[in-house]
Parts: C-alpha cells; sequence; structure tokens
C-alpha cells in the first residue's frame, strides 16, 4: 500500500525504488521480438491441417503468448517511465546543490542572508511544481501512448475479453505504482532537502554566534585594558599633582612663617629699613611666585578630576554597550534555538500534507519578525 511504502522509505533512506533497469530493458526487448515472431510464424500455419484439438492448444498457447508480451510490454514502459523520473529527479538535486553553493558564497549579514535564503527557498519550491507539472505532462503522454497501444492490442485480438480485462488490470496496477513511486521521491526529496537546509543554516548561524562572541570579547578587553592604562595613567598624574601641592602648601606655610618673622624683625627694626628694603621686595615677588603656582597647581588638580570623571562616563557608556550587546547574542541564541525546533516541524508537516494543504506559500508574520535580526 502507499502508507506501507512511505513508511519503508523514510525508515530506510539509503533504499532506492528504481535499480539496474538499464541491463532489464534490452534483454526484456529481444524477448519480446522473439515472441512476435513465434506468433507470427504459428499464424501462418494453416488452420485446416489441425485438429479441434490442436486447433484449442493453438488458441491457449498464443492466448498465454499474448499475455506475456503484455506482461513484457508493460514492464518495459514502467521501467522507462521510472528510468525518465529517476534522471529527472537527479537533475532536480543536483541544480538544488548548485544554487544551495551560490547562496552560500553570497551572504554577507545576518538580515541578507535570511532574506537570500528565503527567496531561494521559494524559487526551488517554484522549480519542484513546475517539475511536478513536466512530470504529470510526461506522465499524461505515456498514458495516451499506453491507449494507443492498447487500442491496437484491441484491433487486432478483437473479441478477447480476458485479455482485455486484463491490460485493464495491469494498467491499473501500473498506474497504483507509479504514484507510489512518485509519492515516494516526493516526500524523500523533500526531507533531504529540509534536512541539508537546516544543517547549513545551524552551521551558518553557528560561526556568526561565535564571531559576535569574539568580537565582543575582544572589545571587552580592548576597552578594558585601555581604560585601566588611563586610571592608572591619571591616577599616577593625580598623585605627581598632589605631592606637589602639598609641597607647594608646605612651602608656602614656611615662606609664610618667614614673612612673618621678617615682618617681626621689621617691625623691630625700623632702623635697619632701608637695608633690609631689597631682600623684602624679593620676598614679597617670591610668594606672589608662589601664589601663582599655587593656583595653577589648583586648577591641574580641577582639571585631573575632570579627566577622571569623563574616564568615569565613558567606563560607564562602555559597560552599557557590553551589556547590550550581550542582551543581543542571547537573543541571537534563542531564535537559533526557536529555528532549530519550530521551522522543521513546519516543514515536515508540509511536506506530509502536500502543496494543497500547506497554503499559497505566504509565511506567519509572527514567524518573519522572528526571522528578522538586526546586528548593530
Amino acid at each position: 500500500s502507499p502508507e506501507a511504502n512511505g513508511v519503508e522509505g523514510e525508515a530506510d533512506p539509503e533504499r532506492e525504488p528504481v535499480r539496474d533497469v538499464g541491463t532489464e530493458a534490452p534483454q526484456k526487448a529481444k524477448e519480446l521480438e522473439m515472441m512476435e515472431n513465434i506468433l507470427t510464424s504459428k499464424q501462418d500455419e494453416s488452420w485446416e491441417q489441425r485438429g479441434p484439438r490442436a486447433s484449442f492448444a493453438r488458441q491457449e498457447r498464443s492466448r498465454l503468448l499474448w499475455e506475456d508480451v503484455s506482461v513484457m510490454e508493460e514492464d518495459a514502459t514502467k521501467v522507462t517511465a521510472l528510468k525518465l523520473r529517476l534522471d529527472e529527479s537527479q537533475k532536480v538535486l543536483l541544480k538544488e546543490r548548485e544554487d544551495k553553493l551560490a547562496l552560500s558564497k553570497s551572504i554577507e549579514k545576518l538580515e541578507g542572508e535570511l532574506s537570500q535564503w528565503k527567496i531561494k527557498y521559494e524559487e526551488l519550491n517554484k522549480n519542484k511544481q513546475e517539475v511536478m507539472k513536466q512530470l504529470n505532462i510526461l506522465k499524461e503522454i505515456h498514458q495516451d501512448e499506453l491507449g494507443r497501444i492498447s487500442e491496437d492490442l484491441e484491433d487486432e485480438l478483437g473479441a478477447r475479453s480476458s485479455m482485455d480485462k486484463k491490460l485493464a488490470e495491469l494498467r491499473a496496477e501500473m498506474e497504483r505504482l507509479q504514484a507510489e513511486n512518485a509519492a515516494e521521491w516526493g516526500r524523500r526529496e523533500g526531507l533531504e532537502t529540509e534536512k541539508l537546509n537546516l544543517e547549513r543554516e545551524n552551521k551558518k548561524l553557528r560561526a556568526q554566534i561565535e564571531d559576535l562572541e569574539e568580537v565582543l570579547a575582544r572589545k571587552r578587553r580592548q576597552t578594558a585594558s585601555a581604560l585601566d592604562t588611563d586610571l592608572k595613567t591619571i591616577q599616577a598624574e593625580l598623585f605627581e599633582k598632589n605631592k606637589e601641592l602639598a609641597d607647594l602648601k608646605h612651602v608656602h606655610t614656611k615662606l609664610k612663617k618667614q614673612y612673618q618673622e621678617k615682618m617681626a624683625e621689621l617691625a623691630h627694626a625700623n632702623r635697619r629699613v632701608e637695608q633690609h628694603e631689597g631682600e623684602v621686595k624679593k620676598l614679597r615677588l617670591r610668594v606672589e611666585e608662589l601664589k601663582k603656582e599655587l593656583a595653577q597647581a589648583e586648577d591641574e588638580l580641577d582639571e585631573a578630576h575632570n579627566q577622571t570623571r569623563k574616564l568615569q562616563r565613558s567606563l560607564d557608556e562602555q559597560t552599557e554597550q557590553s551589556e547590550s550587546f550581550q542582551v543581543q547574542l542571547e537573543h541571537l541564541q534563542s531564535r537559533l534555538r526557536r529555528q532549530q525546533s519550530t521551522p522543521l516541524f513546519g516543514k515536515m508537516r508540509s511536506a506530509r500534507f502536500g502543496p494543497d494543504d500547506a497554503g499559497d506559500g505566504t509565511s506567519d508574520p509572527d514567524e518573519d519578525e522572528d526571522l528578522q535580526i538586526q546586528v548593530p
């Protein structure tokens, strides 16, 4: 039955329904020619020289020979049809492999890859439908030829109703076998195509996820190392500035103390004012320079604080960007898992129920939205 043949074909994918058809056809053609020669020679004998029993035996042999001839003709026709179907299937498989190879070389981004894959998949479905139409046309041509041959046989055999019944039964059996064989090949081609597509798609997605992970890790390492280096440099500069500021404050305190001492000495030594006036001017100039240096050091310290805040903000932005990359990576992994489970079930269901149950080829909006993966 078709169900038994379908289960057997799915359980054993290595088994092919048509094998070694090229060596059987010439041998059967020779046997058919030999049988026709025998029939021709037998028909030339005189009916009047035979008795009723010999005539009956001759008719019985002729009937058996015609049955064998019809069986051989049906077998030869069946072998020819199966060979044509096998050639067409091999051409379709070769074309699908070439299209998939060309598609895998032209993909650059994940979004473009998915779009092109969907387009190629639709083209393959159209090609498959065209091939099925061609097979149906060949089947109709074969049926026409078979009808013509059957009409010729009916003209030759006349009123032999048993032979007509046998030919009708053989035609029905041949059609049933052809339908079962076509269904089995269709199921097998669909499953093999879906398996190859899913394996290639999974490999590509895994490779792209690994590339994204490597890029993300490299960016993290570069960002962390750069920030650590800048932070250490700024901390070292800040330490040096603080040290210089402390030294300046210490010097300022000392000078201030000296200034006070000098002012006290100046108050008590009015008579030596003129002598120490030059020294006082020098000390005042020194104090002004120290004040300027102190103000400059405070400005540099403020600038160092500002740079530290900027680096902190940059570090926060890099951290947020890393978290965003991590979220996108998890989103890609979840979509990959959904794609590994959901599309396989849908494609197997469409291959099981045929093109009429599968719909007009339009995709689910939710499924299309899941396929639109955006990479920043």
